[in-house]
This record gives C-alpha cells, sequence and structure tokens, in this order.
C-alpha cells in the first residue's frame, strides 16, 4: 500500500492515488487540522469513501501519536526528569512533526483523541463504507454501525407496520 504524505499526515492508500484522490485527502486534513467543517464533493465512482475513510483515519492515528506525546512530556516535566540535551532535542523535533500533522487548534485540550462518525442516510451505504474500510490499512479499526428501529427492531407488532412513521411512533 502507498504511504502518502498528505499536509504532514501519513496516509496508507490502498493503491496509487489519482490525482482528485490526493486532492481530496488534501482537504479533509486540512479541515481536520484546523478544527473546520468542510463540504466537499466530487463525481460518482471517484474513490470519496476510501478517501475520507484512509485521510481521517490517519489523521486521527496522528493525534494520538501527539496524545501520547504530550503525556510523556508532561509525566516527565512532573517528575523532573534529567534527560540530555540530545533526548530533549529529539523529542521537541518529535512533537513539532506531530503538531504540524494533527493541528494545534483541534478540541483544547492536548489529551484527547476526537472520535470519528461516519453518517450515513441508508443502512446499504454504511455497509459499503464498511466493506471498502476492511480494504485498508485501517481496518483493525474499532466501528460500530448503528442502525435505524427499521434494521434493528425485535418487535413483532413494530416489524409488521408498513410506515417507516408509523414503526417511530409505535409503542
Amino acid at each position: 500500500m502507498p504511504l502518502l504524505d498528505v499536509r504532514g499526515v501519513q496516509v496508507n492508500f490502498p493503491f496509487e492515488p489519482y490525482p482528485c484522490q490526493v486532492d481530496y485527502m488534501n482537504k479533509v486534513v486540512e479541515c481536520l487540522q484546523k478544527n473546520v467543517n468542510g463540504v466537499l464533493e466530487s463525481p460518482t465512482g471517484t474513490g470519496k469513501t476510501l478517501c475520507l475513510l484512509c485521510s481521517s483515519l490517519a489523521w486521527q492515528e496522528s493525534r494520538k501519536a501527539q496524545t501520547e506525546l504530550n503525556k510523556q512530556v508532561s509525566v516527565s516535566q512532573l517528575l523532573g526528569s534529567g534527560a540530555d540535551n540530545l533526548s530533549t532535542k529529539s523529542i521537541e523535533g518529535i512533537a513539532k512533526s506531530l503538531e504540524n500533522s494533527t493541528g494545534t487548534a483541534w478540541g483544547g485540550s492536548d489529551f484527547t483523541v476526537p472520535r470519528i462518525i461516519y453518517a450515513s442516510r441508508t443502512h446499504s451505504q454504511l455497509s459499503q463504507v464498511i466493506q471498502e474500510l476492511k480494504r485498508t490499512a485501517y481496518s483493525s479499526v474499532k466501528v460500530s454501525v448503528i442502525g435505524s428501529r427499521d434494521q434493528l427492531c425485535i418487535h413483532e407488532q413494530v416489524k409488521k407496520e408498513q410506515n417507516n412513521t408509523n414503526k417511530v411512533t409505535c409503542q
């Protein structure tokens, strides 16, 4: 799998990406680094789902590394560690690299890693996303698919209802 540098984030992508896919991932990572919302579009079949999954999960991995480093540095400062200059310079270099990849504005806390919520209008689209995720280097990420009452309900009376409005309001 090619390893891409997207705005300082190392993204594992399952194949050599097209230029439009690199642009898409660049915008996803930029939004995450700046802690802003983004509205991104691309034609059908251009790999939006795969780009979104890979770039956001790669950013999240970088953020986890940044969080761990922040914890280590805080513990080290609390204990008054007498590390030599080389170790301090190495840690500062790693810290700067991680800070550049994750962005400095995210969430205001140096010790939290944001959760990624992928929402979709239909259950079949979520199933497709899970299939895409399985093809990536990020397939070991814990996921939960939350379905609707229509998909998961076991109550016999609700299952018999034909109209979704009736299913939602059914007691």
